[in-house]
């Protein structure tokens, strides 16, 4: 099949393209709503889409509202499950990122015995305004993130911590440990993917793998090698935090915001 990705950053895009590359054809890599509409105005010889959702420019749903009918739409996501659930309810097939292989070649076999079977295909971009009306159906909802961390303490005891307490979450050697604005550690029995799911994206962002941060208890950035930057938090000045050189505008819009 010939696929166009639809992802604003670098290192994902890298990634799908390797997952894929060898048993399709790769026909462009758009980072933007403008990108894609232009790659559709030069051509439109695609079979497939993988397209994110949230680009830098808005919601993919702007571009692809102008894709043919005809061309089928895998969406890649990090937005929260209650979302996901929403597209799998409109027969929508998405990926959660981070994309697992197995997943991934699962959704493109499927897309390829309906093309073999000539079957209809999925309501795909004829739908992505049905799709944009859910998710912000969903984003309009009073969705509740966490507000504090039970932590065991001792034998018979447990430490509440409030997440406005808590500068950041990191892992190391398999162990997640949350660091607060005191600089205190408390080991914390959940996976960074678990964690993330949970927090209130506007306060806290996950800034590579091994790091969640709080806006809140930034200090400051720094520049870094080969275009990559260094976030210095206020409770561990000398933690080294770093950013990828594809990520740095993302979390520099996101602190700046």
């Amino acid at each position: 099949m010939k696929i166009l990705i639809i992802e604003d950053e670098q290192s994902n895009a890298d990634r799908l393209r390797r997952m894929i590359e060898n048993e399709h054809e790769i026909v462009g890599v758009c980072a933007s709503n403008a990108e894609v509409k232009a790659f559709f105005t030069d051509q439109a010889d695609v079979d497939l889409i993988l397209s994110d959702i949230q680009l830098g420019d808005g919601l993919s749903f702007e571009s692809l509202r102008m894709v043919p009918e005809s061309i089928p739409v895998i969406f890649t996501t990090a937005y929260d499950h209650y979302a996901v659930q929403a597209f799998r309810f409109n027969s929508i097939d998405y990926l959660l990122k981070p994309i697992d292989s197995e997943e991934l070649h699962a959704a493109l076999e499927k897309v390829t015995s309906m093309v073999n079977s000539q079957s209809s295909m999925v309501n795909s971009v004829s739908t992505t305004d049905a799709i944009a009306q859910l998710l912000e159906s969903v984003k309009s909802q009073t969705i509740r993130y966490r507000e504090r961390f039970l932590i065991p303490y001792r034998s018979d005891e447990y430490l509440i911590i409030p997440v406005s307490k808590v500068s950041h979450i990191t892992i190391r050697d398999g162990v997640v440990r949350l660091c607060t604005h005191t600089g205190k550690h408390h080991t914390l029995n959940m996976t960074l993917e678990e964690i993330e799911s949970q927090l209130d994206p506007q306060r806290f962002m996950r800034v590579n793998r091994q790091f969640i941060i709080s806006a809140a208890a930034v200090q400051k950035l720094s520049t870094y090698f080969l275009g990559k930057m260094r976030i210095h938090m206020i409770a561990a000045p000398d933690e080294e935090i770093i950013v990828s050189k594809d990520k740095v505008a993302t979390v520099k819009r996101w602190l700046d915001s």
